[in-house]
């Protein structure tokens, strides 16, 4: 005998009987009218007809998306992630670009061509090396521009399965009208346009926790072994495509929990077992869809080798967090999980809860130093998402009547809920912000659902003239962005528009390298017939500027420049940032950028021509030309390391990257008095305040380096600004 309902969980309830919306309900009720024969040989013409308006919003979202991306390159991370997809599959191999799970490298990889060079490994130390070797393998080895036409291809067919797949589920869970806002709203939104041709992580993560969001609110409401099916595979390409989706899988399991809870408490002990079981079976699942991504193996080569740039113990022991560094180090141990994964968590970690040092923040044209302020990454998704389309997804929030939802809306919106809460969660506990909008994503895209609510509720009402009104965010919204040449770049009207933005944020929501076929074009116009010279203080793969034989040259060649002054002529690239002073950074452009004058723009990047003496941007030369020298080229010579790393230091006082490298040299020098000096550069300068993990690395590195300390017994400090 079933136990009585219990009061107080009844609003999670997934088999309380409420009324439908009719448009809503899928199936006519038994018994009626609706059930006549003639009506039911309808019904698969209207599932085609719903299942065709959803591949029209796909294709919509794509051509919209081919439009607002037709000027852009690759990223700086793009070609790590096709070349290690295009090893996974020929090799087997998960040494390279271990920082992110293998699902849309693998769908990248699998795009190219046969005749795609892949050389033999080559022993990698360090990331920045083994972006080197990646890059010369794209750029060097391969016709770049011609995979990225496949990459593109093959990721906007991936994307658009995902967002089908979303569709289509909304459909099951809210109603066609509720899924076709929803896709509607998402084929539009700028900044999922700009990611659904690229092969990176961050939309694969936001599009895959929404079908789980949604897979796991279908499991909720009717407990079903094809909901178990899906929502497992669903989880499981999540932890697939990107660490940080740890987050929003720890907010769909506190959902299903609450699900299983639920079921005890209105049904008895039998019922919350057997809901505990089905839970913990998608989980399982889960887990073995991400086994099944790294072959079902621990060790990252099929030779049970791990070939990474880092190995684990140093990586788990570059950690500065203690519960992290030992929750890590226990899973390797036990074998949870592949090496190659745990390997990349270790660096996300490192790099976004630990922040690699970023001490600074622009928001809203302020720039905050330590911690992120609380509104830092509610302010970058209010500033990046179109206003129409907030309007929208704050209209449904408003309209929303959750006692009228079906059991599996309902339950979706609070899996959406858990998943978003516990994403912003994490983002606003970390230090780092570099990622901007990328990282924000499944906040975006979460966002589509109470926008689909608007339109759901117009079509429940009927009236033409609120469903026009329903679609005017829509409307709006493409008609305030379809101009955007490169919708990467997009910012709303409150952050100045995207040709502003810069003014106010600082982050990859602006630019991510993508500039250089517009610079290339540039500099066979007008650079290379004047035989002139190009510089770069903005970034991007200079292996594409070796590959066009270009006018590209780096400031500084070797560690052996005497250039001190770093007087230079020809032409320059700057990002916009450094047409603003920063007093924080002793940047000053009408000191930096003197004897020159700005010939053109190209989105974030700015041109600029003439004769000018740049010492900071030397200085910065420099010092990557001394971290080549120790990490790719073996080292040694330390005498002129700690020559031309002070000179670094002199402009550049805040710079711990530079600081920790002197101090090091030093130390192998056997100047122990040097080295403590060197170490405690950053915490003496007044400028930009140290991140509190480094700070307390740099404290007990000096407190080591005592009068009288045999320098051979202190053992380097790792660079924070390595990673």
């Amino acid at each position: 005998m079933k136990a009585p309902p219990r009061r107080g969980l009844l609003l999670f309830h997934p088999d309380r009987p409420l009324p439908a919306p009719a448009l809503l309900s899928q199936v006519p009720p038994r018994g009626s009218a609706a059930m006549a024969p003639r009506q039911e040989t309808r019904a698969p013409s209207a599932r085609l007809v719903g299942t065709l308006l959803l591949l029209v919003l796909v294709v919509a979202a794509i051509a919209r998306s081919h439009w607002g991306t037709r000027l852009d390159g690759f990223t700086v991370d793009e070609p790590w992630h096709v070349v290690a997809g295009v090893s996974y599959l020929r090799t087997g191999d998960y040494r390279l670009n271990p920082e992110h799970p293998p699902l849309v490298k693998l769908a990248a990889g699998a795009a190219q061509r046969e005749d795609f060079a892949l050389p033999p490994f080559a022993p990698l130390v360090e990331k920045s090396q083994e972006r080197d070797w990646v890059e010369d393998v794209m750029f060097l080895g391969n016709d770049a521009a011609a995979a990225q036409q496949r990459t593109r291809w093959s990721l906007w067919a991936f994307h658009g399965a995902l967002l089908l797949a979303l569709g289509l589920l909304l459909w099951r869970a809210l109603g066609l009208a509720w899924a076709a806002g929803a896709l509607a709203f998402l084929a539009i939104e700028p900044s999922v346009a700009a990611h659904l041709p690229v092969a990176m992580t961050d939309l694969p993560l936001a599009l895959t926790l929404a079908v789980a969001v949604v897979a796991a609110g279908l499991l909720l409401s009717r407990w079903q072994w094809r909901w178990v099916l899906a929502a497992g595979l669903a989880l499981g390409l999540v932890l697939g495509s990107k660490h940080s989706g740890l987050a929003g899988v720890a907010g769909v399991g506190a959902v299903l929990a609450i699900g299983v809870l639920a079921g005890w408490r209105s049904e008895g002990w039998a019922e919350g077992v057997r809901r505990l079981g089905r839970v913990a079976a998608a989980g399982v699942l889960g887990v073995a869809v991400l086994w099944a991504m790294y072959d079902f193996r621990f060790h990252a080569g099929p030779d049970g080798s791990d070939g990474f740039n880092r190995s684990m113990p140093d990586k788990v022991a570059d950690l500065n967090i203690p519960h992290w560094r030992l929750a890590i180090g226990v899973a390797d141990e036990a074998r949870l999980l592949p090496r190659a994964y745990l390997w990349g968590l270790a660096d996300t970690v490192r790099a976004g809860v630990e922040g690699r040092g970023q001490s600074s923040h622009l928001l809203w044209g302020v720039n905050h130093k330590g911690r992120p302020p609380w509104f830092t990454w509610p302010s970058i998704v209010v500033s990046k998402l179109p206003l129409a389309l907030a309007a929208m997804a704050l209209a449904g929030l408003l309209l929303l009547r959750w006692r009228s939802l079906p059991a599996a809306g309902r339950w979706t919106l609070a899996a959406a809920l858990g998943a978003g809460g516990v994403h912003l969660a994490a983002l606003m506990s970390g230090q780092g912000t570099y990622g901007g909008i990328r990282h924000a994503l499944p906040l975006v895209v979460l966002l589509a659902l109470p926008a689909g609510a608007l339109v759901a509720f117009a079509w429940q009402r009927r009236g033409m003239a609120l469903r026009v009104l329903a679609l005017v965010p829509l409307a709006a919204a493409l008609g305030m962005t379809i101009g955007e040449p490169r919708v990467w770049e997009y910012h709303n009207e409150l952050a100045g528009g995207s040709r502003e933005a810069y003014r106010q944020f600082g982050n990859e929501g602006l630019d991510l390298g993508q500039r250089w076929p517009e610079i290339k074009a540039f500099h066979d116009e007008v650079v290379a017939p004047e035989g002139a010279t190009l510089y770069s203080d903005y970034w991007f793969m200079e292996e594409q500027a070796i590959a066009a034989r270009s006018n590209y040259r780096r400031k500084v060649d070797s560690i052996d420049d005497t250039n001190v002054d770093g007087v230079y002529e020809g032409y320059f690239l700057y990002p916009m940032h450094m047409t603003l002073p920063w007093p924080d950074w002793g940047w000053d452009p009408a000191v930096g950028l003197k004897g020159l004058e700005q010939v053109a723009r190209r989105g974030y990047v700015a041109i600029y021509k003439g004769r000018r003496q740049d010492a900071q941007g030397r200085a910065a030369d420099v010092y990557d030309k001394v971290l080549e020298h120790l990490y790719k080229l073996g080292g040694g010579r330390d005498d002129v390391v700690a020559a031309r790393l002070e000179e670094v230091l002199v402009q550049l006082p805040f710079h711990v990257g530079a600081a920790v490298e002197l101090g090091n040299a030093y130390l192998r020098l056997g100047n122990v008095a040097a080295a403590r000096r060197a170490y405690g550069l950053p915490l003496v300068q007044q400028m930009m305040p140290v991140e509190p993990l480094v700070e307390s690395q740099l404290q007990e590195q000096i407190a080591r380096l005592a009068d009288g300390t045999d320098p051979a017994t202190v053992p380097p400090l790792r660079n924070p600004w390595m990673e």
